[in-house]
């Protein structure tokens, strides 16, 4: 009966070991946004998007488009059409450093229950409060990317 039971146990040490890697823990879903500058929409820059625990990780950073330095001034949003389906504006406010029109590096996580399979090939918008009489301020868009499946390396 030992030598069963050794046997057993060397056969699934061995199984353990050599499991297959679809087995493994699959790597998180993520997407990308790639912002270009283009005639009426000033704003060039990325952002990675990465499904977490939690939510969403956005991590970007933006070369051109910000003519304000106050975070607040802005919306990052995404829509569906013209409707909002996931709003990362109060997480990007918190965190963005904005000078000389760029915006720095940055890492926000934006807690979610939506996934980025809901949001890919939707579009990424960045707005921004103006001024368009004298005390009437409105959202102009200055940045529109599509969500795309990042490849995996």
């Amino acid at each position: 009966m030992p030598k069963l039971l050794t046997i057993a146990t060397a056969l699934l040490a061995t199984i353990a070991l050599t499991a297959s890697p679809a087995l493994a823990e699959p790597e998180p879903a993520k997407a990308t946004a790639d912002f270009q500058e283009a005639l009426f929409t000033p704003v060039a820059g990325v952002l990675d998007l990465e499904e977490t625990a939690d939510g969403i990780k956005v991590a970007g950073e933006f070369k051109k488009g910000f003519a304000s330095d106050l975070p607040s001034d802005y919306q990052l949003v995404v829509l569906d059409g013209a409707e909002v389906v996931l709003d990362f504006s109060k997480d990007f406010q918190e965190v963005a450093e904005i000078e000389a029109a760029e915006v720095s590096a940055f890492e926000f996580v934006t807690v979610t229950k939506q996934k980025i399979a809901d949001i890919r090939n939707e579009d990424v918008v960045v707005r921004q409060l103006v001024d368009v009489a004298v005390g009437v301020k409105a959202q102009a868009e200055i940045g529109r990317a599509k969500v795309v499946k990042t490849e995996v390396r």
